[in-house]
């Protein structure tokens, strides 16, 4: 398990315990020594992911947790606009079609049309995976704020491999997409565009999920689809802000 998993293990028990949580109880809970429960702490306290109530009294979720989930609820309404924009490009392309949110240091699937061949490519709706790989995490990461890429990254070793990331991600911010190719998924390419709302603000990445065989000549027809939908749908929140 990464660092990055060990941290997000702890803000979830936080954030899902009855009552205010101790460090002891924490490492308790982690299965993990109370050092590493103090360093898990300091990080989430650190980006008011969790707040010490001190004197014994316990862990609690931070203002920034709170943020999160209202984002969550807003998140409803963006998936509820982009919907028929998503189901039109899955109908054009025939491949599956994900709206995916930065939360954390993750990148979850706020909502997925599947395609409707058989062989297809799925992203399930509430799957979660880590920030720094595909298509739709590389997506998010070039766009998000430094500090959460800073813990999103937090686990990759400085070097050559970091470097060909930031790379990566100067070259997406200036193309305005993201694609890869087996890189979550063996045997799966993906292209993902950035949604933006009021004041190009990222709000989210619209994603296309392809069997790797039957992209093809279709690449850049993909490509183009993609990057399409997301302004409309980027149109259509602008449009939502406005009434």
């Amino acid at each position: 398990m990464s660092a990055s998993e060990r941290v997000l293990d702890a803000l979830i028990a936080v954030a899902g315990a009855p009552r205010p949580m101790t460090a002891a109880q924490l490492a308790e809970t982690l299965d993990v020594p109370l050092s590493s429960a103090y360093r898990h702490i300091a990080l989430l306290k650190k980006y008011d992911l969790i707040v010490d109530l001190g004197r014994d009294a316990g862990l609690v979720p931070g203002p920034a947790c709170w943020r999160l989930g209202q984002a969550m609820d807003n998140m409803e309404m963006v998936a509820s606009l982009a919907r028929p924009v998503m189901l039109e490009l899955s109908r054009v392309t025939q491949e599956s079609v994900g709206l995916m949110q930065a939360v954390a240091a993750e990148v979850f699937c706020a909502d997925m049309i599947e395609s409707s061949l058989s062989l297809r490519c799925s992203f399930a709706k509430g799957r979660a995976q880590p920030l720094n790989k595909g298509a739709s995490a590389k997506l998010l990461l070039a766009y998000i704020s430094e500090n959460t890429r800073r813990l999103a990254l937090q686990g990759l070793p400085r070097g050559p491999e970091y470097e060909a990331l930031e790379a990566e991600l100067a070259t997406i911010r200036s193309q305005g997409y993201a694609v890869s190719e087996s890189e979550v998924d063996f045997g799966v390419w993906g292209v993902s565009a950035p949604v933006f709302g009021p004041g190009q603000r990222l709000v989210c990445g619209l994603t296309l999920m392809v069997p790797v065989i039957r992209v093809g000549d279709r690449l850049n027809e993909f490509v183009s689809a993609t990057v399409k939908a997301a302004a409309d749908i980027s149109l259509l929140l602008a449009g939502s802000s406005d009434q």
